[in-house]
């Protein structure tokens, strides 16, 4: 739920005890898609948040994976039934078709560049099984004038910048995500339903949000 920005770790490590994390889990459309015998990965997974609320739910073969060692130590000692790992390279550490289901909470917004998250998404695409599912949760580009005046003075910063990104405080920087690229991104997906929703941001600032599902098309890679 964090990040999938190893760059950025020394941040998230440094914010781990304190931040809390709100984008909503649809657990009956989460469920109407993923059987409790399902292996799910929550990819980001911060300090365990989703995994509890899946687990109470009774899913029994979840695990976590995130960048920030903090995190992690945060949510093993939340949750010290559940499996949490630290993602220490930019690709997964099981093999293909893995799992049944793979979730992405805010993870997107923390990766600045096009091919990066593309990266993220094939090996998400990779370790789920065919007819796999994804479930993503993540910030729209912001139609604000605060947002739009921070989106310019990064382009402004860095001319051919992709418009929605921006600096959070110096050298963590964050995206919002527009509906074209996200279309393009996630194109390797079927069945994929996009709903848009009012989130509200790890500093409490109320924000458009989408949550996206989809599946791994039903024939071997």
């Amino acid at each position: 739920m964090s990040t999938a920005s190893i760059d950025q770790r020394a941040f998230w490590d440094a914010v781990a005890p304190t931040r809390e994390f709100s984008h909503p889990l649809d657990l009956e459309r989460f469920q109407a898609r993923v059987p409790a015998s399902a292996r799910i990965l929550d990819y980001g997974c911060g300090y365990g948040r989703v995994c509890a609320q899946l687990q109470a739910a009774g899913y029994r073969g979840v695990r976590g994976v995130d960048v920030s060692p903090r995190m992690i130590e945060r949510a093993r000692a939340a949750h010290p039934d559940l499996a949490f790992d630290v993602l220490t390279d930019a690709r997964l550490p099981w093999p293909d078709g893995s799992f049944d289901a793979v979730l992405l909470f805010s993870v997107l917004t923390c990766i600045r560049e096009d091919e990066r998250q593309r990266e993220v998404v094939e090996d998400i695409r990779r370790v789920l099984r065919p007819h796999g599912a994804i479930y993503v949760s993540d910030l729209l580009l912001q139609e604000d004038d605060r947002n739009h005046a921070r989106y310019d003075e990064a382009q402004r910063r860095r001319p051919g910048e992709r418009y929605g990104v921006f600096e959070l405080e110096p050298g963590v920087v964050f995206r919002h995500l527009d509906r074209a690229w996200i279309d393009d991104l996630f194109g390797c997906f079927e069945a994929r339903a996009l709903i848009e929703l009012p989130v509200t941001t790890m500093n409490g600032n109320a924000a458009r949000g989408f949550q996206l599902f989809g599946r791994t098309p039903g024939i071997a890679r």
